[in-house]
């Protein structure tokens, strides 16, 4: 990171995140340091307990997992803890969404003896009160003396960390309350989880990166972190190892929701995306004009003519017609007034504008205020899962934001074509597609992107200039896999 970084724009030495268990990695250097390790360990205990063949491997998948998550937070910000639980109940509760490859007595070892070996370091203890239900989980960072045996004698990088398959759910469903509840596989659920599965392990396989200067990460981190704090973010820091998405459902309902979640590129704030790189090759990102509303009146037999959010009132922003509609198809029931709203700027009440929404789209009006949103995403996830997947099997790289997606720089033209056919197919209609505003990192002058045939230089074994971090993080990348991959 800079040198420039100033106190106050540090992250909090308090800031955390959850234990993500599913961490996974495994070549030679690394299994060679878990066995010295494992071996340090168990040399610890008390009276040479020795283990059973299955107890023993599950002690060393604990400590794998341990590691290997205390490293990539460490690699996304030196300050950020890790909150984890120690206890039993949340190890031995059987349910979808655990990772039940770990087991709580190999767990809580693999944790009492990386701590006492001086591996980790517990920041905060944590504590549970009954009466209350009021708790917070144990806060732990890695240790100098772990990073240094990770990158040192495993020749660890976070290229080599992906996500383990076993016990990860990658379809969600939730209730009223936004809480995951366990569910019966059906033949759609299979399908869909398969279909990811595809998706997951072809992103595993790419570097997904963001080619801002030191400085600027550095900002963009403390920025995150703010948002965090303040509950406007789901993630407090880029953390670029998280490349494995989930379909998220709500309400008990499979015909609510199921976008894709999770992928670091989702998180960032969006004036950021035109620097995100897909193997260090500049990207675009084309946009669906005005989805939802078409998508909407195409259920409902309908064809949308004209701007979706122009009610022929001249005061009022479209931006703020827009926000409405959404809220009005979204919303169960009568929705708020914006804090901002002024009605003496717009001309008209905040009734007076929804009424006017209304009555412009008035062949769906039966749709706002009963939260058919949610329905809505549905169609427009199904609608992504085709366009990732047709990507995949061209040998190329798609990244969802929902309802747009970010691809290749030359492949934009691919995309509008697929995202057009797609949206035919799906509704027997056409649809506008439109691409945001791109960044050109070619054109700096020390930019060079990678290709098969270039001859590795100095450049490739020492970052340097304002870029130190990305650079470093290419060399990483290519080091491991002799040339790098297709966008």
């Amino acid at each position: 990171m800079s040198d420039t970084k100033t106190e106050e724009q540090a992250v909090p030495a308090t800031a955390s995140r959850p234990f993500d268990v599913h961490r996974w990695s495994d070549y030679p250097e690394l299994r060679n340091c878990l066995t010295e390790l494992v071996r340090e360990l168990e040399d610890l205990e008390s009276r040479g307990r020795q283990r059973g063949e299955g107890e023993r491997k599950k002690f060393r998948e604990a400590v794998r997992a341990l590691v290997l998550d205390l490293y990539v937070a460490w690699k996304a910000e030196p300050n950020l803890l890790v909150g984890i639980s120690l206890a039993n109940r949340s190890y031995t509760t059987k349910s979808r969404y655990r990772a039940l490859f770990i087991q709580w007595s190999s767990f809580k070892a693999a944790y009492d003896l990386l701590l006492r070996a001086g591996y980790i370091a517990e920041v905060q203890r944590g504590f549970h009160d009954p009466r209350t239900g009021i708790g917070r989980n144990t806060r732990i960072k890695a240790t100098q003396q772990l990073i240094d045996l990770l990158s040192g004698r495993a020749r660890l990088t976070l290229p080599d960390i992906s996500i383990r398959n076993e016990g990860s759910e990658t379809i969600e469903l939730r209730d009223s309350d936004k809480r995951r509840i366990d569910y019966k596989d059906t033949d759609d659920t299979l399908s869909m989880r398969s279909a990811l599965g595809r998706i997951n392990a072809h992103l595993q396989g790419q570097w997904l990166d963001l080619r801002i200067t030191d400085e600027e990460y550095a900002s963009l981190q403390s920025r995150m972190m703010r948002d965090y704090d303040q509950d406007n973010r789901e993630y407090p820091v880029i953390d670029l190892t998280r490349r494995a998405l989930v379909r998220i459902f709500n309400n008990e309902d499979w015909q609510q929701g199921g976008r894709f979640y999770r992928g670091w590129w989702q998180s960032i704030p969006k004036e950021y995306r035109n620097r995100i790189t897909i193997n260090d090759k500049r990207t675009c990102e084309v946009d669906y004009s005005t989805l939802h509303p078409v998508l909407l009146y195409a259920r409902f037999g309908q064809r949308l003519v004209g701007d979706a959010y122009s009610i022929e009132a001249p005061n009022v922003p479209r931006a703020l017609i827009k926000q409405t509609f959404n809220k009005m198809i979204n919303a169960l029931g009568r929705i708020n007034r914006p804090h901002d709203f002024s009605e003496e700027q717009i001309g008209m009440s905040w009734d007076q504008l929804q009424a006017a929404i209304a009555e412009r789209h008035a062949p769906i009006k039966q749709s706002f205020n009963s939260g058919y949103g949610l329905r809505l995403q549905r169609l427009d996830s199904d609608l992504a899962q085709r366009i990732m997947l047709r990507f995949i099997d061209s040998g190329h790289t798609c990244l969802p934001v929902h309802d747009s997606f970010i691809v290749h720089h030359a492949l934009a033209d691919k995309l509008k074509t697929i995202m057009v056919d797609e949206f035919t197919a799906m509704t027997g209609q056409t649809i506008t597609v439109k691409s945001l505003d791109g960044f050109q990192p070619e054109l700096e002058s020390d930019y060079e992107p990678v290709t098969h045939n270039m001859i590795p230089d100095d450049s490739w074994f020492h970052g340097t200039g304002e870029y130190t971090g990305y650079e470093q993080r290419r060399l990483d990348w290519y080091s491991k896999r002799e040339g790098g991959e297709t966008a």
